[in-house]
């Protein structure tokens, strides 16, 4: 489909530019034509008036003749020589044609001439068009040339341009596919675990709820799943969408952050993990408050499943320059270079089983690069392999 784009973005491009080309080339022509058409005319009312020397490129004849067309007396530059019958072949051809001026072909070459009668006499001026004719020769052949090698050129262009916007659009068109195809694969586990305890339970019409008890919790913990699968999603969604746009106003974000603290008290004393804050007091951003509070929620939850058996996780709140920077810490495997940059997109895990373990989908760090985007901010992760791993944030000072 992208190669069929691509293809017919191409020709497009090109029939456009070939189209411009050949109109801007077209009047260039034409123009220069026109006014090489009127400087013969111009020349030729001269000469036969008397008020121009015979031009050094260009072959010109003057003729006075009789009533009758005979050649009485002919003016031409000494170092011209035409045969007097073919110059009065052409002279009788110029009295058989009613125009005034036209064109003639006399011997090889071809000519402009202008008659004119007066009390005196008739004149037939001569004007050799070789020299113009090869300037308009010279001239197409430069425009051909200057086309042909702009053209080639403008299709390398093209070709380069159309890669670099077609690459993205197949990249987004990619990662769409992949996500509805994830998104189908993460509904259909959960989905054939309910029917399959939901065949067993009416496989037993008359035994007790009780005794049924174990399908039931089973049902009810993939429902939960697909309950928080189905929220998340339709975060992302919310997030992507243009009219998404989130007041932004001055919130501590220092108050936030150790608030949100207070609620990973338990989770961090069960797991036996050591906290270790180091936040700054009264820092303020242009943000939105729940945004914040969803985004730490995220990356704290992230560092406190991935946190090895009595680890330590450490969180610093700071200001740097112009942005507030916020560090999560967590000792533990770490992140390995080549997951890095792939943590933060959706449905993405480092290791699949063991996020599906611990209930993730691999859709909340693409939730929290979404909102930091909206925040004008930046998120990235930072990993001492086998050691530890950091996920940092920056976002703009408040102006």
């Amino acid at each position: 489909m992208f190669d069929k784009l691509r293809i017919k973005f191409i020709l497009i491009n090109m029939t456009l530019l070939t189209a411009v080309f050949v109109t801007i080339f077209g009047f260039i022509y034409a123009t220069t034509s026109s006014n090489i058409n009127n400087e013969i005319d111009g020349t030729l009312f001269a000469l036969i008036n008397n008020n121009k020397k015979p031009m050094p490129n260009t072959i010109n004849i003057v003729v006075e003749v009789n009533e009758s067309g005979k050649i009485i007396k002919d003016f031409k530059p000494f170092n011209i020589s035409i045969d007097s019958t073919i110059l009065q072949n052409a002279v009788d051809l110029v009295f058989k044609n009613e125009n005034s001026s036209d064109k003639i072909d006399m011997g090889d070459s071809s000519y402009s001439y202008l008659k004119q009668t007066t009390r005196l006499g008739t004149k037939i001026a001569f004007l050799d068009r070789t020299h113009y004719q090869n300037l308009l020769i010279e001239l197409l052949k430069t425009f051909i040339l200057t086309g042909s090698i702009s053209l080639i050129a403008l299709l390398v262009i093209s070709i380069y341009l159309t890669n670099r916007t077609i690459t993205p659009i197949k990249g987004t068109f990619e990662k769409q596919k992949q996500f509805i195809a994830d998104a189908s694969h993460e509904l259909k586990t959960p989905l054939t675990i309910i029917k399959t305890n939901t065949s067993l339970i009416l496989s037993h019409p008359d035994d007790s709820i009780r005794n049924q008890e174990k399908w039931i919790n089973y049902i009810n913990s993939q429902t939960d799943r697909m309950s928080i699968l189905i929220n998340e999603m339709l975060s992302l969604a919310k997030l992507d969408t243009d009219d998404n746009i989130i007041t932004l106003s001055s919130i501590n974000i220092s108050k936030i952050i150790e608030s949100m603290l207070l609620m990973f008290d338990a989770v961090i004393y069960e797991s036996n993990i050591e906290l270790e804050t180091n936040i700054k007091k009264d820092l303020y951003i242009n943000g939105d408050k729940e945004s914040i509070k969803k985004l730490f929620s995220i990356i704290m939850d992230n560092a406190i499943k991935h946190t090895n058996k009595n680890g330590k996780i450490t969180v610093s709140l700071f200001s740097d320059k112009n942005k507030i920077k916020l560090i999560i810490n967590n000792t533990g495997e770490g992140i390995s270079s080549e997951h890095l940059e792939k943590i933060f997109e959706r449905f993405y895990r480092v290791d699949s089983s063991r996020d599906r373990d611990t209930g993730g989908y691999g859709l909340g760090l693409s939730i929290a690069s979404s909102i930091i985007k909206q925040h004008k901010g930046k998120i990235y992760a930072q990993s001492n392999l086998g050691k530890s791993a950091s996920f940092i944030v920056e976002i703009p000072h408040q102006s």
